[in-house]
């Protein structure tokens, strides 16, 4: 079975599996709420994957991959069992990151269920809480991919406060995120199984690869990042963001409507940090987002009977992570109606509902372009002109 197939069973399980249960319980959106957790912490690697640490194939240990051998025969007959340290290895910093992901996701689930729901004190919280989490996230990658999915699903949280209280939306969401990433290591454990008993059979042939360039130190990253703050740069996705999502709050609370916080997840879901080439990216993530609202928005009304909507979010889930890789518009139209599904907690909404949601994503994605992109990207093509003339 390959490692897509495997991606995507785990993908479909991670999120299936609590609405089953939700369903089966009686109590279908307790099982929603688990299952944003799992939702949040999906893209995290946990030893299984095509590339990366995670990689199902040669492993790095030291700066050279599992299989790589010297011209002793020593070495040779070590390479295999170099081989299933490392995949080891591998698993245990993934699990590491997952830990990680699931307090960021947790955390996420209980500030945005406690401020959710309360006007300005909302509005306020949501956006000096998302200011502090990207400033932090400038510290390293891995800590901006926890930053991101935490702002992310913090502002996804304001809207569940009718579901759940703050703790049990925090303890749910937790769950959800451990039974998605005890999935995915699952399936990473079956795929290294098979590898490890192909691997006593046969002997790796050697591979000529060049030594990796030893991780920064903490101490390293720390005084990068602490330089980077004295600096424009250090500052520009903080600002492009906190200006979109607080312009999306006000709005919210100038224009009751009962999806006023939908504005707010388009935002965040819309504006990423990279700025290099994300123009086109951001316009891609608004299409797949406003027609992923109208396929969403037909489901709702649709309302399917419940074990159809556990095999519904299932599929949507299963395709995720092969759409992410090679259209990221359909990626984007896919990912919105299953928010959405797991928002609603599989009820029933009113048409003009709908109509509220289909405003809030077009306001959301013409604050997010107009004041997120448009005017950096223009900026940093003056400065460049600037250079080259």
């Amino acid at each position: 079975m390959g490692i897509e197939t495997r991606r995507m069973i785990a993908a479909g399980l991670g999120l299936g599996g609590p609405v089953a249960w939700g369903v089966a319980s009686g109590h279908p959106a307790l099982g929603t709420l688990a299952a944003l957790g799992a939702l949040a912490v999906s893209g995290v690697s946990t030893g299984a994957g095509p590339t990366g640490a995670g990689s199902v194939g040669a492993v790095p240990v030291g700066g050279v991959p599992a299989g790589t051998t010297s011209a002793d025969s020593v070495s040779r007959a070590a390479a295999p069992v170099d081989g299933v340290v490392a995949k080891v290895a591998s698993l245990a910093e993934g699990l590491g990151r997952g830990g990680c992901a699931v307090a960021a996701t947790t955390v996420a689930g209980l500030v945005g269920a406690a401020v959710g729901g309360q006007g300005w004190i909302t509005a306020v919280t949501v956006v000096l809480v998302a200011a502090v989490a990207a400033v932090v996230g400038g510290f390293s990658r891995p800590m901006a991919e926890h930053t991101t999915r935490f702002i992310v699903f913090m502002v996804i949280s304001t809207g569940l406060a009718k579901h759940a209280a703050p703790v049990a939306a925090a303890v749910l969401f937790a769950e959800g995120a451990i039974w998605g990433l005890l999935v995915t290591a699952l399936c990473t454990h079956t795929k290294l199984c098979a590898h490890t008993k192909q691997s006593r059979t046969k002997r790796p042939r050697p591979v000529a690869v060049p030594p990796a360039s030893p991780a920064p130190t903490k101490r390293a990253l720390l005084r990068r990042w602490w330089r980077t703050l004295g600096t424009v740069r250090g500052w520009q996705y903080p600002i492009r963001l906190i200006t979109c999502l607080a312009a999306a709050e006000i709005i919210g609370l100038v224009w009751r409507q009962p999806t006023a916080s939908w504005i707010a997840v388009t935002v965040v879901i819309v504006v990423r940090r990279q700025l290099d080439g994300a123009l086109r990216r951001a316009i891609e993530r608004a299409a797949g987002t406003g027609a992923g609202v109208l396929v969403g928005s037909a489901v709702l009304l649709w309302v399917p009977a419940p074990w159809l909507f556990v095999l519904l979010v299932a599929g949507l889930a299963a395709v995720r992570p092969v759409l992410k890789d090679r259209d990221y518009t359909l990626y984007a139209t896919v990912m919105t109606p299953l928010v959405l599904l797991l928002m609603e907690g599989g009820g029933r909404v009113a048409p003009a509902t709908i109509g509220y949601r289909l405003a809030d994503t077009a306001i959301g994605c013409v604050l997010a372009l107009g004041l997120g992109y448009l005017p950096w990207a223009v900026r940093r093509e003056r400065s460049t002109r600037a250079i080259v003339d």
